[in-house]
């Protein structure tokens, strides 16, 4: 099998050169889909379960009913896995409400398009561990519930987009997105904490955000720990008086941050708590394996 990457599409596991969605999928046309990214350790996918959880989630938060069995959509996802054979990959499951006539309407999508991309994901870059990477405060507001619920992971992104557009002309490793209160929410792929004194702090789902699937496990692993782990609303000028600031993804884990805008956190290295809590993770990551 090509080692550069594998796609399933309807069905069938092709090449990437293969792959194709039609010019009328509602994904395509309208972000009219839902996604999910997970990844490999040592070939084996990463927390399935969950993020099949948060799949079928997001179908329901834009009314979609997921055509493909849940059973077989879990036997498709460990099959490429086996069949890319690396160590580490990136796993993208998406499934758009499918191909139909031009319109709005959700009912003109007639043809559902499940597909499944697998390619290889570079390992960790340790300097960025060591060192710590830049947040960059964005112009860019989370989208507010009521309008694209944030706890829905679907493909209209583009504010995202937009925002770490911003970051990376800013120099930034990423950007923070409030919401119209004010409040820190996330970054554009990441969960965000702060080390406040004794206390760990990350902002609240209402605040409108992802309910990232690392956000939970590190959570529950640094309760376990004895952390005084919160979930509370605070400003980016709070973010920026931390002690320590880190964030967390599937694929990134507990990255830290050193510096947001202008403004140095801590003493400008990573944290001792951010690298206790990376160091528990990855003792839950070896006990899976």
């Amino acid at each position: 099998m090509n080692k550069s990457g594998l796609v399933y599409q309807n069905g069938a596991f092709i090449s990437p050169q293969e792959a194709k969605v039609s010019i009328f999928d509602r994904g395509f046309l309208y972000g009219d889909s839902i996604y999910e990214v997970t990844l490999t350790y040592k070939g084996k996918p990463f927390l399935v379960e969950e993020h099949l959880d948060r799949l079928w989630h997001s179908a329901d938060g834009i009314g979609l009913s997921i055509q493909m069995k849940r059973e077989e959509l879990t036997r498709i996802i460990h099959e490429g896995a086996r069949k890319l054979g690396l160590e580490r990959q990136y796993i993208r499951i998406i499934i758009t409400r499918g191909i139909g006539d031009l319109g709005l309407d959700p009912a003109l999508g007639e043809e559902q398009t499940t597909l499944i991309l697998f390619k290889e994901l570079p390992a960790l870059d340790t300097a960025l561990y060591e060192k710590g990477v830049t947040l960059f405060t964005s112009e860019v507001l989370r989208n507010p519930k009521k309008s694209m619920d944030p706890s829905v992971k679907s493909g209209n992104y583009l504010n995202n987009v937009l925002a770490i557009k911003q970051a990376r002309e800013a120099g930034a490793y990423d950007a923070v997105m409030l919401n119209a209160k004010g409040y820190v929410t996330e970054s554009t792929s990441a969960n965000i904490w702060m080390v406040l004194g004794e206390s760990i702090i990350t902002p609240p789902l209402e605040a409108g955000l992802l309910g990232g699937i690392t956000r939970q496990k590190v959570m529950e692993l640094g309760k376990a720990q004895g952390f005084d782990i919160k979930e509370q609303n605070f400003t980016v000028d709070t973010l920026k008086s931390a002690n320590e600031v880190f964030i967390t993804s599937s694929t990134r884990e507990v990255l830290p941050v050193t510096q947001v805008d202008n403004q140095v956190i801590g003493l400008g290295v990573p944290g001792p708590k951010t690298k206790e809590l990376h160091k528990h993770y990855k003792t839950f990551i070896l006990n899976l394996n």
